[in-house]
């Protein structure tokens, strides 16, 4: 199996916490959240599997991290996409069918190891949406003879279908419709940033992506900043016979890409988590911990009560503080803080601050007195 792992993007909405690192390396429930994703799809495969990550923005952040902490565990590869333009100081890409593309010439010249699924099999996974559950019965699925990939999916709110691709199956599971954020659709099944596909459907996705992009190309002046989508080349796979099926993250799926999705997703993978914060090291005095919450190696807590959804990043001090549903970054100093829904970046120092629901970035320094 090759996996491919787009995580080029900015991340916007994400804002200000993206303006310093990745969106993929924004903390949620005690690590970036390209930690959950990799650990989860790790924990399904042989080590040293195979993987193209496609990088843009702080590409070398990406890189630097990633073979420091994940070179035993997988094979990384990385492959730039270049930004199609600045808005400002701000690149914008061409887009995820764009990133996918970029991979053919890694997928064609990749050995894979060998495993219970065929070396030529792929799976496409997003930086910024995390499984509740492992992708274990995505690849599980794949091995059946009966179909040529399969594309996971969530259910999502009606009003909220225009903001993903939405597919819609026969009785038997089979996608026969893929449309990217319509503005009317009968179906409320979300793609959910999850792609399996078998070797024959995986080299004709590429054929496919290859000619739409070259015609996107050609029509490119009249279309500033619209990126290329993979969801139209999946739907002309459909048209030509292919046989791809849905498959339910029936826990969901947790996208983290804006904020206040971010402090929704650090609760529920915090309930789905062991809260056992005593096998970090960490030091707790006269403090109350309110489980589920998350608290990482080298922090220091004093006199405070954090949680319950709580998470704290690495080598913090946290010092007569009340902290309840918020997510800290790594190297942070609390002193007299109560607050609620709340998130704090990294290399940050605040004290003597009352408030909720504060949004505060990477590398802030800020004092008030009561």
């Amino acid at each position: 199996m090759k996996l491919i792992l787009p995580i080029a993007g900015v991340g916007l909405r994400l804002r200000p916490f993206t303006s310093t690192k990745p969106k993929g390396f924004v903390q949620i429930a005690g690590s970036r959240g390209v930690d959950h994703i990799l650990k989860k799809i790790g924990s399904s495969l042989p080590d040293k599997t195979p993987i193209a990550l496609i990088t843009g923005y702080k590409k070398q952040q990406i890189q630097q991290y990633v073979e420091e902490n994940y070179s035993n565990q997988f094979n990384p590869s990385f492959i730039e996409q270049i930004p199609r333009g600045y808005n400002g100081d701000i690149p914008y890409f061409s887009g995820l069918g764009h990133a996918i593309l970029l991979s053919k010439e890694w997928y064609e010249r990749t050995a894979d190891i060998e495993g219970r699924l065929n070396p030529n099999d792929s799976l496409i996974f997003l930086s910024d949406m995390i499984p509740v559950n492992n992708y274990d019965f995505i690849l599980k699925d794949l091995e059946k003879e009966d179909n040529d990939g399969i594309i996971g999916s969530m259910t999502v709110p009606d009003e909220k279908t225009r903001f993903y691709g939405i597919i819609e199956t026969n009785k038997d599971g089979y996608i026969y419709s893929l449309v990217e954020k319509p503005e009317k659709t009968k179906s409320n099944q979300a793609i959910a940033g999850v792609y399996a596909f078998k070797a024959k459907a995986m080299k004709r996705l590429y054929e496919i992506l290859d000619e739409q992009y070259k015609k996107h190309l050609d029509i490119i002046d009249t279309l500033e900043k619209k990126e290329f989508q993979l969801t139209p080349a999946l739907q002309q796979l459909v048209e030509e016979g292919f046989k791809l099926k849905s498959a339910s993250f029936k826990k969901g799926i947790l996208d983290f890409g804006r904020p206040e999705a971010l402090l929704n997703s650090n609760r529920i993978l915090l309930d789905a988590m062991d809260s056992d914060y005593q096998k970090h090291k960490v030091e707790i005095i006269d403090s109350v911990i309110i489980n589920p919450s998350a608290i990482e190696t080298g922090t220091k807590i004093v006199h405070s009560v954090v949680g319950p959804y709580s998470s704290i990043g690495k080598n913090c001090v946290i010092e007569d503080c009340n902290l309840n549903n918020v997510v800290i970054g790594d190297n942070c100093v609390l002193k007299k803080i109560i607050t609620r829904k709340s998130i704090v970046g990294d290399f940050v120092q605040i004290e003597s601050i009352i408030k909720n629901h504060m949004t505060i970035g990477d590398n802030t320094t800020l004092y008030s007195d009561f």
